[in-house]
Parts: structure tokens; sequence; C-alpha cells
């Protein structure tokens, strides 16, 4: 070595840096994309004197300042443009170290490990944006509880035009727009707090739930691809105790026993003392498709006010448990998204069925009244509910 300071291989990006419109981090991050073009000196000083002068705002494209990542995006750009071909070794390194695995149950949840194409991720990450609520400000609650207990007179009309007590919910839910605002013009969303994680984390169980569901994919056994949850007769029955998810270490609590039944049958397995399997009992309680359609006309989505997760992705929920004697009829199941179907029992949602229209009640913090609301987002009840609060008012349409 013979200790000689040897020339810039970025001279531009050099001289960008000492004037302090980049940090070195930048610097770095942009020189290592653009090594990846197996090209000369002579090629590459096209880009480093126009990545400076994006640097500096001064790109042909203008648009401001912008950000180290956006840099590197553009040096990502002029590597390809370069060297097309040195794209197809990336992408077999990248087919050999692709993967996902499942670790062991901790703490009651299950650590996941993997590295995803770009393709795929592209794939997941569209889905999950076609299911995440986009509610993540607004009021939690009116301080007023909402759209009042009377109707536009104060004479107990409800807001199908029905008479109804005091303590009957007048407002729709959010169904009218599906996006918080009521038939009334009332703000009856709830603010979204989980956070973006939580959130892919739900939207994935959602996805996987609905492909399970369609029947697309491949048979296991000659049937459908099923989770299998069991419990102790003695436990569900008490409340107490827990489940266990076949094929995992992990144990659930109840709910998550009641969920999986809600949604899919039950195999009954009575089992002997000393072990021996004595008898079978299956227990259909799944919807139909044409009851599942006509739940769908009528709810529209998700029932919770504020979820915007649509009817396709929603599961159906009894509202009187099937173990309860709840039938599996139009009248008694509700669509709810996986979340909310996850945590009915402990979120402070409250569902009930009056003549077939399902109702919900908030928690405190979302109401402290305490109302039931109808929650059918159906498109002609709502207009029929427009109509009659118009007559109501003696307006005209």
């Amino acid at each position: 070595m013979s200790g000689d300071v040897l020339p810039p291989a970025y001279p531009a990006l050099r001289s960008a840096m000492a004037e302090g419109v980049l940090g070195a981090d930048a610097v770095a991050a942009v020189a290592r994309e653009l090594d990846r073009a197996a090209v000369g000196p002579d090629r590459l000083s096209a880009a480093d004197v126009e990545l400076a002068a994006s640097a500096r705002g001064d790109g042909p494209t203008g648009g401001g300042l912008p950000t180290a990542d956006e840099l590197r995006l553009q040096a990502q750009v002029w590597a390809v443009w370069l060297d097309p071909d040195a794209a197809e070794p990336r992408d077999d390194l990248a087919q050999r170290k692709r993967g996902l695995s499942l670790g062991r149950p901790r703490d009651g949840l299950v650590p996941v490990r993997g590295m995803l194409l770009p393709d795929v991720a592209g794939a997941l990450q569209r889905a999950t944006d076609s299911i995440l609520n986009p509610r993540v400000e607004g009021p939690a609650f009116r301080p007023d509880g909402g759209g009042g207990t009377e109707g536009p007179s104060g004479d107990g009309v409800d807001a199908f035009g029905d008479g109804a007590s005091r303590d009957t919910a007048t407002a729709l839910s959010d169904g009218a727009s599906r996006g918080g605002v009521d038939a009334f013009g009332d703000d009856v969303s709830v603010v979204d707090q989980r956070t973006r994680a939580q959130k892919m984390h739900d939207a994935l169980a959602t996805i996987v739930t609905t492909a399970t569901r369609s029947g697309a994919l491949p048979t296991l056994g000659g049937a459908a691809p099923t989770l299998l949850v069991s419990v102790r007769a003695e436990d569900l029955a008490s409340n107490r105790g827990v489940a266990h998810i076949d094929g995992s270490d992990a144990v659930v609590p109840l709910a998550v026993a009641r969920q999986v039944a809600c949604t899919g049958g039950i195999h009954r397995v009575f089992v002997g003392d000393n072990g021996r399997v004595e008898r079978i009992e299956v227990v259909s309680r799944v919807f139909t498709p044409a009851q599942r359609r006509a739940i769908t006309v009528r709810d529209g989505g998700c029932v919770i006010p504020g979820c915007d997760v649509p009817a396709a992705w929603c599961e159906i929920h009894h509202v009187m448990p099937h173990a309860r004697g709840g039938a599996t009829h139009t009248d008694n199941g509700v669509l709810l998204c996986w979340r909310h179907h996850r945590t009915i029992d402990v979120n402070g949602w409250a569902i009930r069925m009056r003549n077939g229209v399902p109702e919900v009640r908030g928690p405190s913090w979302w109401d402290p009244l305490g109302r039931w609301r109808p929650a059918t987002s159906s498109p002609t009840r709502t207009q029929d509910a427009l109509d009659r609060r118009r007559r109501a008012r003696g307006s005209s349409p």
C-alpha cells in the first residue's frame, strides 16, 4: 500500500456530502445500490451527477428535496437501467433465501420468522390493505350518546318509523355510509386503536379463514383444511378451563373454541375413562350459502359501528349460541369481522336480534347511555328509514 488518497468513486455525491446536503449514511446506501451495476466508471458518472443534483432538489423532475430512502430507490432504478442483467442473480439468491417458519408458542403467541419474495409480499400487502379499517382518528363517542333516544318530535318513533320506547335506539348504525356517520348525520364511529402490526395480524387471520372457507384450497384427507379445537365438555359447560389447538402445544381461551364452533361444525367425541372412543356425534351448524347471501344483503358488512370490513371477509356469528339452543337461521346470524368475532365476549359490544334485525349496544366509553341501535346496512332499509324520517318531519323527499 502506498498510502495515497484514492479519487472518490462518486465525486458528485461526495461534494453533496461535503456541502451538508447528504449524510454519510445516505451516500453509503446510494453507493451500495450503484455498486451492484457491473459497468465502468464512465457510465456510473451520469448516475452520480444526476443523483447529486436530485439530492439538491435540482433533478429533472423537481418535486423538492428527496428523503434518503427516496434517493436510494432512485439509485436502484439507475442500477437496473445501467445493468439490467444484474437483477437475475439477485432474484436467484432471493429464491434460495425465501422461507417462512412458525416457532414454538410462548406466552400465548406463536413467533413467525421468514423472508417473502417481493411479489408475494406485495400481494399480501394489497390483500391486507383491502381489509384494514381506515378509521384511526375521530371521537370515541358522542357526549350526548349519538342520535338521541326519541323520534323527530319526541314521540318514540325510531329510525324505521316504527313505534319504539325511549330505551330503543333511534339511529341506524354507520351502515348508511360505512364511514362512521349514521342516517341522521351523527358520528357513531369507533376509533381503531390497534397498532399497524396488530392490524396486519388480524388481516392475515381474515385472509386465512376466508381462504379455508372458500373451498378453493386443496383437501386434506378428502376434506377442506380444518382447524381442530378440542375442549372438555365439562369445561365448556362451566365456562372454565382452556381449549387445545390440534398440532400445537399452545392452549387457548374457551372463547376461541366458541368462535371456531360458531363458524364451523361440531364433532362431539365421547371418550371413556380408558381412552376408548365410545361415540361420535356430528352437529351441523354451518350457515348455507343462501343464508349467507341473505345475511349479507341485510347486514352489508361487520355490524360493529365504524368497522369497514366488507361482508365477503366476515364470519357469521350465532347471536344466541348454538349450545344454548340458538338456531342456524338468518334471524340468529350476524356478520362480524374476524377481530370482533374473536373478541365479542370481552370487547364490551353486545348484539341482540329484534324482529329479525340485529341491534348492537356499545361499551360505556362509546355510548354512556348504553342504548341499542339497529345495525343493518341494507341499502333499501336505509333508504326506507330516511324516507320515513322525512315524512315524519313533514318534508318532501
